[in-house]
């Protein structure tokens, strides 16, 4: 499995255009990637949060990273941002068509 969604140069790139409105092509670029693979990455990371959850309740998951609290937490923020995503998604959609 990878270690990363986006390079350290995506990285900046994103935060530049969100901080500062920076835009380029590269930028453009990458927002384009987003916009294409966010299915299937939400996919991915629904299947994720199943793998932890699982493996939590076998009590097989050691957060070496982070203590249980914040792991528990974090995930939480990421599956509720995922949900919203979803939804605004869906309802743009039903709204342009």
């Amino acid at each position: 499995m990878r270690r990363y969604i986006f390079t350290d140069r995506e990285r900046e790139l994103l935060r530049g255009w969100m901080e500062a409105g920076e835009e380029s092509q590269a930028t453009m670029n990458v927002l384009s990637w987003i916009r294409q693979g966010f299915p299937l990455l939400a996919e991915d990371l629904e299947l994720l949060f199943k793998v932890i959850r699982t493996m939590q309740r076998r009590h097989v998951w050691r957060a070496y990273a982070t203590r249980g609290s914040e792991f528990g937490s974090a995930l939480r923020r990421a599956r509720s941002s995922l949900n919203r995503i979803r939804g605004s998604a869906t309802t743009s959609a039903a709204s342009n068509g």
